[in-house]
C-alpha cells in the first residue's frame, strides 16, 4: 500500500540521485570523468523509475530524468565543441529534438520544474546559457522516495499475481536478477581495473532478485569472456534457494587471478556475469539488469616494466587511457603507438638516469642514437622505418605507419606544451600516412645549471585541430646537456 515505505526503491533511487547531483559541475569541465559517473548514475536512475507506476511523486522523478538526460547530451555537446569535433551542433539539435518530442500525454509532462527547463532548452544557442541549464538541475527540489506506487506490485514490495482470465491458477511471475556492485579487495569497481598478473585478488558480488522463479532451487552466476581459457581466472557464484519471499539479497566473495599479463596496447580483458537459474519453468521471464561488466587489466608495471622504468611505465598506462578517450582512433593505432612509446620512454629514462646526451647534441645525432636504440627492441626492429615519404615530405620515422618525427632543442629547457610549433609537421605526417596520431620526440639538450626533468612532466598528449579532423599528438621530451650531479653543489 501507499502508506507503507519501501526502503529498497528508495535506496535504489537515492543513490543515483546523490551521484548525479555531484558530477553535474563537472560534467562539463575538460575530463570525461564526471560525465561518465554521471551516464552511469542516469543509468541507474533509470533502472528504479522503471519499477515505478503512477503517482504524484513518481511522476516528479520521471521528469527529473528526462532532463538529466537532455543534460547529457548538452554536455556532449560542450566536449566536442572543446575537441573541435566535425558537425558538434549535432548533441545540441539531439538534445533540442529530446526536448520537443516529450509526449504531452503522459502525466509526468506537466510537473512545473520540467517546463522551465524544456523552455530554457527552447532558447539554448550557445555555450553562455549552460549555466543558467546547470543552475537549474542543481535547484531540482524531488521528494524523499519513501511511499512510491510500485509497477504491479503490492503490499510490501511484492509483485501481484495477475488473474489468468477464469483460471485458478495464477499468472507466471517475472524475476529480475539486478547486478548492484563489484567489489575488487573491498573497493568498488572502476571503469579500467588495474590487477597485477599471478596475484590473488577478492573480488565480491552483490545481486538483487525480484522474485525466485517456484521450482528453482540454484542461481548461478557465471563469468563468460571470448576465450574460454580465461573463464576460470573469475570465480562464479551459487546461490541456494532463500527463506521467505523476495526481493532477496545476495552478497558472494571468489578469488581472482588473472594468469597472463598483456602489452600496454593491447585491450582490456573483458568479462560478462550471466545469471541463470537451474529451473525457470514456472517463471515468465528472467530479466537481468544492471552494470554486470568487468574490465581488467593485466599490466604488471612493477615486476616486468615492459620500458626497463616502473615509475615511467605508470604514466604511460594514463597517456594509453587517454587516447583510447580519443573519439575515431583505431585501437591497433593505439597499440602500435604504446609500442614507440615503450622505446621512447626507455630512452628518455636513461637519459635522465645515465646522462645520453651532451649539451649541444645535433639533430643527426639525436636521429642516429634514436634509431639504434629502438631498433635493438625485440618488440620494433625491422619494423621501424627511416625516412619514409608522406605528405609530399620526409618523415624521420615510422612504425607500422605511425609517423615519429624527431626534433632538438639546444638553447633553453622547455617542456612538450612550448613544443606545439611542430604539431601541424607531425600531424600532416600522420594524415598522409592515414593515422589519426603522431608522436613527436624532442631533444632539449640545452647546458643545465639545476637538475630537470620528470617523466610525468615530459610525456603529454594533446589533441590538434587540423582542418575539420584531430590528430592526437604524444610528446616525449628527452632530456641531455646535464652535468655532474657534484657540479650542483659547487
Amino acid at each position: 500500500m501507499k502508506n507503507e515505505p519501501k526502503f529498497e526503491i528508495f535506496r535504489q533511487a537515492f543513490s543515483p540521485r546523490i551521484e548525479i547531483a555531484a558530477t553535474l559541475d563537472g560534467a562539463l569541465k575538460s575530463s570525461l570523468h564526471d560525465l561518465i559517473r554521471l551516464k552511469e548514475a542516469c543509468r541507474r536512475l533509470e533502472e528504479a523509475i522503471n519499477e515505478l507506476s503512477q503517482g504524484d511523486v513518481e511522476d516528479q522523478y520521471q521528469a527529473y530524468y528526462t532532463a538529466v538526460t537532455i543534460y547529457i547530451s548538452l554536455a556532449e555537446w560542450k566536449h566536442a565543441i572543446r575537441n573541435a569535433e566535425p558537425d558538434a551542433q549535432r548533441f545540441l539539435s539531439a538534445a533540442k529534438l529530446k526536448a520537443s518530442e516529450i509526449d504531452k500525454t503522459l502525466s509526468f509532462s506537466d510537473d512545473k520544474q520540467l517546463e522551465a527547463f524544456l523552455e530554457q532548452i527552447k532558447n539554448l544557442n550557445n555555450l553562455d546559457a549552460m549555466n543558467a541549464v546547470q543552475d537549474q538541475l542543481k535547484r531540482w527540489s524531488l521528494p524523499l522516495l519513501l511511499f512510491a506506487n510500485l509497477r504491479h506490485r503490492g503490499a510490501g514490495g511484492l509483485c501481484v499475481p495477475v488473474s489468468n482470465g477464469g483460471s485458478d491458477e495464477p499468472e507466471k511471475l517475472e524475476s529480475t536478477v539486478a547486478f548492484l556492485k563489484f567489489d575488487i579487495d573491498g573497493e568498488p569497481a572502476k571503469e579500467w581495473n588495474y590487477l597485477k598478473p599471478g596475484t590473488s585478488y577478492d573480488l565480491t558480488i552483490e545481486v538483487r532478485v525480484s522474485n525466485w522463479p517456484k521450482n528453482a532451487n540454484i542461481l548461478l552466476l557465471t563469468p563468460i569472456t571470448i576465450d574460454i581459457r580465461e573463464r576460470d581466472w573469475l570465480p562464479s557464484f551459487r546461490f541456494n534457494k532463500p527463506d521467505g519471499d523476495g526481493p532477496f539479497i545476495f552478497t558472494g566473495t571468489g578469488r581472482v587471478v588473472l594468469e597472463v599479463g598483456h602489452s600496454f596496447g593491447s585491450r582490456p580483458y573483458e568479462f560478462l556475469y550471466a545469471a541463470e537459474f537451474d529451473d525457470t519453468s514456472n517463471c515468465r521471464n528472467v530479466a537481468i539488469v544492471g552494470h554486470r561488466r568487468l574490465l581488467l587489466e593485466g599490466i604488471d608495471v612493477t615486476s616486468h616494466p615492459l620500458t626497463g622504468f616502473s615509475n615511467v611505465d605508470r604514466h604511460l598506462i594514463k597517456i594509453r587511457d587517454k587516447l583510447r578517450t580519443f573519439p575515431g582512433l583505431h585501437s591497433d593505432d593505439i597499440a602500435n603507438t604504446m609500442i614507440v612509446l615503450t622505446g621512447l620512454g626507455n630512452i628518455a629514462a636513461q637519459a635522465l638516469k645515465a646522462g645520453l646526451f651532451i649539451a649541444g647534441t645535433s639533430e643527426q645525432q639525436f636521429q642516429n642514437k634514436t634509431s639504434e636504440m629502438l631498433r635493438n627492441r625485440s618488440d620494433i626492429g625491422e619494423h621501424l622505418q627511416g625516412h619514409p615519404e608522406a605528405a609530399g615530405g620526409i618523415t624521420d620515422l615510422t612504425f607500422r605507419d605511425i609517423p615519429i618525427e624527431l626534433k632538438v632543442e639546444n638553447n633553453k629547457v622547455l617542456f612538450p606544451k612550448d613544443f606545439s610549433k611542430y604539431f601541424d609537421q607531425t600531424a600532416a605526417y600522420a594524415i598522409g600516412l592515414g593515422k589519426r596520431i603522431g608522436v613527436l620526440s624532442v631533444l632539449e639538450s640545452s647546458s643545465k645549471s639545476a637538475p630537470v626533468g620528470v617523466i610525468e612532466d615530459d610525456i603529454e598528449v594533446f589533441i590538434h585541430p587540423t582542418g575539420q579532423t584531430q590528430i592526437a599528438i604524444v610528446v616525449i621530451v628527452v632530456r641531455g646537456g646535464f652535468p655532474k650531479p657534484s657540479t650542483y653543489s659547487r
